[in-house]
């Protein structure tokens, strides 16, 4: 995964579409707002993930020959802006990476994004979430977070740090999911940014505990 472009995204253009996030809140509502800002860049993410599954080769790894699953600048701006407002569209990232279509389908992920204290689409995402973590037979399509995993490194490596925290925290569950040592390491470069990160302290406490999710001790 690269991203197109190889200048740095300035916190001037973050800024902005902030400002216009917060503007559309107010003129027409969340749902709207969220929709406009994320929809796009979430079908291009999902488009990214379903190729990384579909693939038999390598995984898509950080490289400046992979042009195939590149995110362009605005989809940059757009999945971190929205992953640091609204915490329901960071979990929808993140449980795209770890669930498949078949459970979490678009739909559902973008309305949950709109709407996530709709008793519906909360307790649908807590029961994804729980089987996941409690379902020995649940486990990770690798390719699927791998992919995950390095556009998400690829989109810190361009945005400024301040705005780093949510998408590092982001990993350090996918790796911690996997089972990889990585995942601590994220979750403490997240913590730095922000030290009220509570995805990344979860990661943390989960670690350092060496509580992991069910598949993990059937292998």
């Amino acid at each position: 995964m690269t991203v197109n472009g190889t200048v740095r995204i300035t916190g001037t253009e973050m800024k902005e579409t902030i400002n216009q996030f917060e503007q559309d809140r107010r003129s027409n509502g969340t749902r709207k707002a969220v929709r406009s800002l994320i929809s796009e860049a979430l079908l291009i993410w999902m488009d990214a993930l379903e190729q990384a599954s579909a693939e038999n080769d390598e995984p898509c790894r950080v490289s400046m020959t992979r042009t195939g699953c590149s995110l362009d600048r605005d989809t940059v701006i757009r999945i971190t802006v929205g992953m640091g407002e609204m915490l329901s569209i960071r979990d929808v990232f993140l449980i795209s990476a770890i669930v498949d279509e078949q459970r979490a389908s678009r739909e559902f992920l973008m309305d949950f994004a709109e709407r996530p204290k709709q008793p519906g689409n909360a307790q649908r995402l807590e029961q994804l979430l729980s089987d996941a973590f409690r379902d020995p037979s649940a486990r990770p399509d690798m390719k699927r977070c791998d992919q995950a995993i390095n556009m998400l490194f690829d989109i810190i490596d361009v945005i400024p740090k301040p705005y780093r925290a949510q998408p590092f925290a982001v990993i350090s569950y996918i790796m911690w999911w996997m089972g990889q040592e990585g995942a601590m390491a994220a979750a403490i470069s997240a913590l730095a940014i922000d030290d009220q990160c509570s995805l990344a302290a979860i990661v943390c406490s989960a670690v350092e505990r060496h509580i992991g999710p069910a598949w993990t001790s059937e292998t």
